[in-house]
Protein backbone atom coordinates (compact mmCIF):
# COMPACT_ATOMS: atom_id res chain seq x y z
CA UNK A 1 0.00 0.00 0.00
CA UNK A 2 1.14 3.31 -1.04
CA UNK A 3 2.41 5.67 2.35
CA UNK A 4 2.67 9.22 2.70
CA UNK A 5 5.12 11.05 5.18
CA UNK A 6 2.87 13.55 6.87
CA UNK A 7 5.78 16.20 7.86
CA UNK A 8 6.32 18.63 5.40
CA UNK A 9 8.87 21.16 7.18
CA UNK A 10 10.81 21.15 10.40
CA UNK A 11 12.67 23.52 11.91
CA UNK A 12 14.75 23.28 14.93
CA UNK A 13 17.26 26.33 16.27
CA UNK A 14 19.79 23.31 17.83
CA UNK A 15 20.97 23.34 13.88
CA UNK A 16 21.51 27.07 13.51
CA UNK A 17 24.18 29.16 14.94
CA UNK A 18 22.74 31.30 18.72
CA UNK A 19 22.72 34.61 16.71
CA UNK A 20 20.46 33.80 13.37
CA UNK A 21 17.98 31.72 15.89
CA UNK A 22 15.70 34.62 16.71
CA UNK A 23 15.20 35.90 13.19
CA UNK A 24 15.22 31.85 12.13
CA UNK A 25 12.18 31.45 14.51
CA UNK A 26 10.21 34.58 13.12
CA UNK A 27 10.35 33.56 9.55
CA UNK A 28 9.70 29.66 10.43
CA UNK A 29 6.55 30.71 12.55
CA UNK A 30 4.78 32.69 9.48
CA UNK A 31 5.84 29.49 7.48
CA UNK A 32 4.00 27.19 9.21
CA UNK A 33 1.35 28.88 10.65
CA UNK A 34 -0.13 31.86 9.36
CA UNK A 35 1.65 35.30 9.21
CA UNK A 36 2.22 36.91 12.29
CA UNK A 37 4.98 39.22 14.04
CA UNK A 38 6.85 37.39 16.81
CA UNK A 39 9.04 38.82 19.39
CA UNK A 40 10.86 35.98 20.94
CA UNK A 41 12.14 36.90 24.33
CA UNK A 42 15.83 35.21 24.35
CA UNK A 43 17.63 33.18 21.99
CA UNK A 44 15.55 30.05 22.77
CA UNK A 45 16.17 26.38 23.70
CA UNK A 46 17.76 23.34 22.11
CA UNK A 47 14.55 21.48 22.72
CA UNK A 48 12.54 24.33 20.42
CA UNK A 49 11.14 23.49 17.39
CA UNK A 50 8.62 23.38 15.20
CA UNK A 51 7.08 21.02 12.41
CA UNK A 52 4.07 21.25 9.83
CA UNK A 53 2.26 18.49 9.25
CA UNK A 54 -0.63 18.30 5.97
CA UNK A 55 -3.81 16.45 7.05
CA UNK A 56 -5.75 16.26 3.39
CA UNK A 57 -6.62 20.34 3.03
CA UNK A 58 -6.03 20.88 7.16
CA UNK A 59 -2.56 21.73 8.66
CA UNK A 60 -1.29 20.72 12.15
CA UNK A 61 1.93 22.50 13.63
CA UNK A 62 3.82 21.02 16.67
CA UNK A 63 5.67 23.69 17.73
CA UNK A 64 7.28 24.09 21.69
CA UNK A 65 9.11 27.47 22.09
CA UNK A 66 9.98 29.64 25.18
CA UNK A 67 8.48 32.69 25.80
CA UNK A 68 7.66 34.94 23.22
CA UNK A 69 4.74 37.65 22.14
CA UNK A 70 3.12 38.77 18.68
CA UNK A 71 0.05 39.82 16.36
CA UNK A 72 -1.49 39.48 13.33
CA UNK A 73 -2.46 42.71 11.94
CA UNK A 74 -3.06 44.51 8.78
CA UNK A 75 -0.15 43.81 7.23
CA UNK A 76 -0.29 39.84 8.05
CA UNK A 77 -3.93 39.72 6.76
CA UNK A 78 -2.57 40.73 3.71
CA UNK A 79 0.54 38.40 3.24
CA UNK A 80 -2.06 35.34 4.09
CA UNK A 81 -2.61 33.04 0.94
CA UNK A 82 -5.70 31.69 2.08
CA UNK A 83 -7.98 32.92 4.94
CA UNK A 84 -8.59 30.10 7.52
CA UNK A 85 -9.31 29.00 11.17
CA UNK A 86 -7.13 28.23 13.21
CA UNK A 87 -7.69 25.84 16.45
CA UNK A 88 -5.28 26.64 19.51
CA UNK A 89 -3.89 23.00 21.57
CA UNK A 90 -1.95 24.03 24.75
CA UNK A 91 -0.32 20.87 25.33
CA UNK A 92 2.05 21.78 28.53
CA UNK A 93 2.47 25.87 29.87
CA UNK A 94 -0.04 28.41 28.87
CA UNK A 95 -0.57 30.76 26.14
CA UNK A 96 -2.04 34.22 26.52
CA UNK A 97 -4.86 35.42 23.93
CA UNK A 98 -6.85 38.57 23.45
CA UNK A 99 -9.20 38.99 20.09
CA UNK A 100 -11.70 41.37 19.99
CA UNK A 101 -11.13 43.35 23.31
CA UNK A 102 -11.60 39.60 25.06
CA UNK A 103 -9.11 37.73 26.85
CA UNK A 104 -8.08 33.95 27.02
CA UNK A 105 -5.97 31.82 28.50
CA UNK A 106 -5.25 28.71 26.90
CA UNK A 107 -4.29 25.82 29.16
CA UNK A 108 -4.09 21.60 28.69
CA UNK A 109 -7.19 20.81 28.39
CA UNK A 110 -8.60 23.47 26.62
CA UNK A 111 -8.49 24.71 23.18
CA UNK A 112 -9.00 28.27 21.50
CA UNK A 113 -11.10 28.43 18.27
CA UNK A 114 -9.67 31.93 16.38
CA UNK A 115 -10.57 33.36 12.74
CA UNK A 116 -7.69 33.82 10.63
CA UNK A 117 -8.93 37.64 9.41
CA UNK A 118 -9.23 39.12 13.22
CA UNK A 119 -6.60 40.79 14.72
CA UNK A 120 -4.97 38.65 17.48
CA UNK A 121 -2.63 39.25 20.08
CA UNK A 122 -0.66 36.61 21.95
CA UNK A 123 1.45 36.35 24.59
CA UNK A 124 3.47 33.07 25.97
CA UNK A 125 5.13 34.07 29.66
CA UNK A 126 7.30 30.67 30.10
CA UNK A 127 8.19 27.53 28.07
CA UNK A 128 4.90 26.05 25.79
CA UNK A 129 4.11 22.93 24.01
CA UNK A 130 1.59 23.71 21.97
CA UNK A 131 -0.43 22.11 18.90
CA UNK A 132 -2.39 24.66 16.35
CA UNK A 133 -4.68 23.13 13.25
CA UNK A 134 -5.45 25.20 10.78
CA UNK A 135 -8.72 24.54 9.15
CA UNK A 136 -9.77 26.44 5.70
CA UNK A 137 -12.25 29.38 5.85
CA UNK A 138 -14.30 27.84 3.62
CA UNK A 139 -15.04 24.14 5.49
CA UNK A 140 -16.32 26.55 8.98
CA UNK A 141 -17.50 30.06 7.42
CA UNK A 142 -19.75 31.28 10.34
CA UNK A 143 -16.88 30.52 13.32
CA UNK A 144 -16.13 32.95 15.72
CA UNK A 145 -13.70 33.16 18.78
CA UNK A 146 -14.62 30.89 21.47
CA UNK A 147 -12.76 28.63 24.43
CA UNK A 148 -13.67 24.62 24.18
CA UNK A 149 -12.64 22.57 27.30
CA UNK A 150 -14.44 19.23 28.06
CA UNK A 151 -14.75 16.03 25.91
CA UNK A 152 -14.49 17.39 22.20
CA UNK A 153 -10.93 18.62 22.73
CA UNK A 154 -9.69 15.36 24.18
CA UNK A 155 -11.20 13.36 21.15
CA UNK A 156 -9.44 15.76 18.80
CA UNK A 157 -6.16 15.76 20.33
CA UNK A 158 -6.35 12.23 20.81
CA UNK A 159 -7.11 12.15 17.30
CA UNK A 160 -3.80 14.34 15.88
CA UNK A 161 -1.95 12.64 18.17
CA UNK A 162 -2.50 9.57 17.06
CA UNK A 163 -2.14 11.47 13.18
CA UNK A 164 1.09 12.82 14.35
CA UNK A 165 2.57 9.48 15.34
CA UNK A 166 1.83 7.57 12.49
CA UNK A 167 2.68 10.27 10.31
CA UNK A 168 5.98 8.49 8.71
CA UNK A 169 3.22 5.26 7.86
CA UNK A 170 -0.14 7.24 7.28
CA UNK A 171 -1.20 5.72 4.02
CA UNK A 172 -2.29 8.33 1.95
CA UNK A 173 -5.90 7.45 1.32
CA UNK A 174 -6.43 8.18 4.86
CA UNK A 175 -5.23 11.56 4.71
CA UNK A 176 -8.23 13.15 4.02
CA UNK A 177 -10.85 11.08 5.94
CA UNK A 178 -8.73 11.93 8.97
CA UNK A 179 -9.11 15.45 7.94
CA UNK A 180 -12.85 15.16 7.84
CA UNK A 181 -13.18 13.79 10.72
CA UNK A 182 -10.99 16.52 12.70
CA UNK A 183 -13.37 18.78 10.97
CA UNK A 184 -16.89 16.93 12.27
CA UNK A 185 -15.26 16.63 16.07
CA UNK A 186 -14.86 20.79 15.69
CA UNK A 187 -18.23 21.43 14.06
CA UNK A 188 -19.42 19.20 17.06
CA UNK A 189 -17.90 20.80 19.76
CA UNK A 190 -19.00 24.46 18.40
CA UNK A 191 -22.92 23.26 17.66
CA UNK A 192 -24.50 26.20 20.26
CA UNK A 193 -25.18 24.76 23.39
CA UNK A 194 -28.37 25.77 26.06
CA UNK A 195 -26.50 28.68 27.52
CA UNK A 196 -26.24 29.50 31.29
CA UNK A 197 -28.35 32.40 32.42
CA UNK A 198 -24.58 34.44 32.80
CA UNK A 199 -23.55 33.54 29.33
CA UNK A 200 -26.91 34.59 28.03
CA UNK A 201 -26.92 37.91 29.80
CA UNK A 202 -23.11 38.39 28.57
CA UNK A 203 -24.19 37.95 24.79
CA UNK A 204 -26.63 40.27 25.31
CA UNK A 205 -24.79 42.76 26.54
CA UNK A 206 -21.50 42.67 24.41
CA UNK A 207 -23.52 42.65 21.29
CA UNK A 208 -24.89 45.73 22.50
CA UNK A 209 -21.65 47.18 23.46
CA UNK A 210 -20.01 46.58 20.42
CA UNK A 211 -23.24 47.91 18.04
CA UNK A 212 -23.29 51.04 19.92
CA UNK A 213 -19.62 51.73 20.93
CA UNK A 214 -19.45 54.72 18.89
CA UNK A 215 -22.20 56.67 21.15
CA UNK A 216 -20.74 59.12 23.88
CA UNK A 217 -23.99 58.64 25.85
CA UNK A 218 -22.85 54.80 26.03
CA UNK A 219 -23.16 53.96 29.73
CA UNK A 220 -23.70 51.06 32.57
CA UNK A 221 -26.96 52.70 32.84
CA UNK A 222 -27.94 52.11 29.15
CA UNK A 223 -26.13 48.63 29.20
CA UNK A 224 -27.79 47.17 31.67
CA UNK A 225 -31.27 48.54 30.66
CA UNK A 226 -30.33 47.27 27.08
CA UNK A 227 -29.50 43.00 28.78
CA UNK A 228 -32.51 43.13 30.74
CA UNK A 229 -30.14 43.31 34.02
CA UNK A 230 -29.93 46.00 36.88
CA UNK A 231 -26.99 47.65 37.44
CA UNK A 232 -26.00 45.14 40.01
CA UNK A 233 -26.55 42.63 38.06
CA UNK A 234 -24.48 44.02 35.31
CA UNK A 235 -21.68 44.70 37.99
CA UNK A 236 -21.82 41.30 39.22
CA UNK A 237 -21.21 39.67 35.53
CA UNK A 238 -17.95 42.13 34.88
CA UNK A 239 -16.65 41.22 37.78
CA UNK A 240 -16.65 37.30 37.42
CA UNK A 241 -14.81 38.45 34.16
CA UNK A 242 -12.24 40.57 36.24
CA UNK A 243 -13.60 43.75 34.56
CA UNK A 244 -15.77 46.57 34.63
CA UNK A 245 -18.30 47.87 32.39
CA UNK A 246 -16.26 51.33 32.02
CA UNK A 247 -12.97 49.43 31.72
CA UNK A 248 -14.11 46.97 28.93
CA UNK A 249 -15.96 50.02 26.85
CA UNK A 250 -12.96 52.20 27.37
CA UNK A 251 -10.58 48.88 25.80
CA UNK A 252 -12.93 48.41 23.09
CA UNK A 253 -12.80 51.92 22.48
CA UNK A 254 -9.18 52.29 22.73
CA UNK A 255 -8.13 49.55 20.20
CA UNK A 256 -10.98 51.08 17.69
CA UNK A 257 -9.10 54.45 17.80
CA UNK A 258 -5.87 52.87 17.35
CA UNK A 259 -6.59 50.80 14.31
CA UNK A 260 -7.92 54.10 12.72
CA UNK A 261 -5.04 55.99 13.51
CA UNK A 262 -2.96 53.42 12.43
CA UNK A 263 -4.22 53.22 8.74
CA UNK A 264 -3.94 56.74 9.15
CA UNK A 265 -5.06 58.77 5.33
CA UNK A 266 -5.49 62.19 4.10
CA UNK A 267 -7.73 64.26 6.69
CA UNK A 268 -7.39 61.71 9.65
CA UNK A 269 -6.85 63.60 12.48
CA UNK A 270 -6.09 62.57 16.41
CA UNK A 271 -9.53 64.86 17.92
CA UNK A 272 -12.08 63.31 14.51
CA UNK A 273 -10.86 59.33 15.58
CA UNK A 274 -11.51 60.36 19.41
CA UNK A 275 -14.50 62.38 18.61
CA UNK A 276 -15.71 59.22 16.28
CA UNK A 277 -15.52 56.33 19.07
CA UNK A 278 -17.09 58.44 21.53
CA UNK A 279 -14.58 60.08 23.52
CA UNK A 280 -15.44 63.69 24.06
CA UNK A 281 -12.92 64.61 26.32
CA UNK A 282 -9.28 64.58 23.76
CA UNK A 283 -7.06 65.23 26.72
CA UNK A 284 -8.44 62.03 28.82
CA UNK A 285 -8.55 60.48 25.61
CA UNK A 286 -4.91 61.30 24.89
CA UNK A 287 -3.89 60.24 28.66
CA UNK A 288 -5.72 56.60 28.47
CA UNK A 289 -4.25 56.14 24.82
CA UNK A 290 -0.88 56.38 26.10
CA UNK A 291 -1.18 54.26 29.34
CA UNK A 292 -2.55 51.70 26.78
CA UNK A 293 0.06 51.90 24.19
CA UNK A 294 2.73 53.34 24.84
CA UNK A 295 2.53 55.95 22.39
CA UNK A 296 0.97 59.02 22.01
CA UNK A 297 -2.25 59.10 19.65
CA UNK A 298 -0.28 61.49 16.96
CA UNK A 299 2.37 59.51 17.16
CA UNK A 300 0.83 56.17 15.62
CA UNK A 301 -1.26 58.45 13.69
CA UNK A 302 1.79 59.71 12.26
CA UNK A 303 4.28 56.59 11.99
CA UNK A 304 1.08 54.31 10.29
Amino acid sequence: MPAMALATQRWRPARLPPDERVDAFREAVSATHLPWSVTPDGEGADDDGLTRYRLGDLALVDCRCGPCSGFRGRSQFAATAEDAVGVLFVRGGAEQVEVAGERYVVRPGSALVWRGDEAVRFRVPGRLHKWTLLVPRTRMPAVGTRLLDGEAVGLLTALLGTAMRSAEALDARLALPVADAAVDLLAGALRPASPSSSEAAWVRVSSYVHRHLRDPLLDPARIAAAAYLSPRSLYALFAARGDTPARYVRRLRLQAAHRDLQRGGAGVTVAGVASSWGFTDQATFGRNFRAAYGRTPDEVRRGG
